[in-house]
């Protein structure tokens, strides 16, 4: 057999030693490679897929190990190899899924002269990543699209109910850093959404430190799908505005309780409810009770997002918020 000039070893090497070592580089590589020659009859074999095998004590052949479709595909790409010496590749995916490339082409034995090689290489692991990126990739782009839209239709509404230009700025831009907020929450977590409580601490982290510290959070540390993630986001942004802006809890020092409750044992096992609750003074309600964007968001377009129902209480014991929505919203 002629020799590879990227090939080297030292002499009077045990052949047995030297085939056990190519033998387990063939497996670690999870390669599949096979001799035969010109009359199609099997010299060599090493590494077969375990999804085929070789019968004992009977000699291979292409039907036999890899079953009568895929061993005729064989059979005539080797045919025609051997008739015109072009070499062939293709790939073949078996039943259950599992995808593997062959390569079949013409190599010169010195002495025994033509030969026909075979390689095979499992692509199971590596076809299976690139659907997971093309899915990925859909997934990103769809959620893009979303991500838009909200983020137009805030501008809009934003403008709608601003007075001048540095108040829809101010606007705009919080509700901005919240909408950012929220999408770094899905995506440090793979895309899966984000922890009720992780979602809470960003979102106040756009406020005073007078601010954050009186708003507590209750209940349980759901989880939240991307989708609950970034409109839950944007409602918790309106809240803690319009708290700081319209409330008294600031004045009065009075915290807010914000709780997240999952019910897994009752009628309600799959939704979520999210309570937000300010405390007032005995002398006037806790919000002002004009109707601005913030209601809109809250009221109408977070509702809407996650399937669920809202409902608000705005009287002289104080200003609650709930949300009741799908776990899977």
């Amino acid at each position: 057999m002629l020799r590879h000039s990227l090939a080297w070893e030292k002499e009077q090497k045990d052949p047995t030693k030297k085939l056990d070592y190519l033998t387990f580089a063939l497996v670690r590589t999870g390669i599949c490679v096979m001799l035969q020659n010109d009359k199609f009859e099997y010299e060599y074999v090493a590494n077969v897929p375990q999804q085929w095998s070789i019968t004992d004590n009977v000699p291979p052949s292409d039907q036999a190990m890899f079953g009568e479709a895929l061993g005729k595909r064989l059979e005539a790409e080797k045919a025609n190899l051997l008739e015109t010496g072009e070499s062939c590749e293709f790939e073949w995916t078996t039943r259950s899924g599992s995808t593997f490339h062959f390569s079949i082409e013409l190599v010169f034995d010195r002495e025994n002269g033509r030969e026909i090689f075979t390689a095979v290489k499992d692509l199971t692991k590596e076809r299976q990543r690139e659907n997971v990126l093309r899915t990925l990739l859909k997934e990103v782009s769809h959620r893009s699209k979303n991500l838009l839209a909200m983020v137009q239709s805030v501008a809009f509404q934003t403008a709608r109910h601003s007075d001048n230009l540095d108040r829809f700025i101010d606007r705009f831009r919080g509700r901005i850093q919240a909408i950012s907020n929220s999408q770094d929450a899905i995506t440090q977590n793979d895309w899966q959404g984000s922890s009720a409580m992780a979602l809470v601490e960003r979102q106040k982290s756009l406020f005073s430190q007078s601010v954050q510290q009186l708003i507590q959070f209750d209940g349980q540390d759901t989880i939240l799908t991307p989708n609950a993630t970034m409109h839950l986001g944007l409602a918790l942004h309106e809240l803690i505005s319009n708290a700081k802006n319209h409330g008294n809890f600031l004045v009065e020092n009075k915290a807010i309780s914000i709780c997240f409750e999952q019910h897994p044992h009752d009628d309600r096992a799959n939704e979520v409810t999210f309570v937000w609750r300010e405390e007032a003074n005995d002398k006037k309600s806790a919000r002002d009770a004009e109707k601005h964007f913030g209601s809109v968001v809250l009221e109408r377009i977070v509702p809407a997002a996650v399937s669920g129902n809202a409902e608000t209480e705005n009287g002289i014991d104080g200003f609650t918020y709930k949300l009741t929505f799908p776990a899977n919203a």
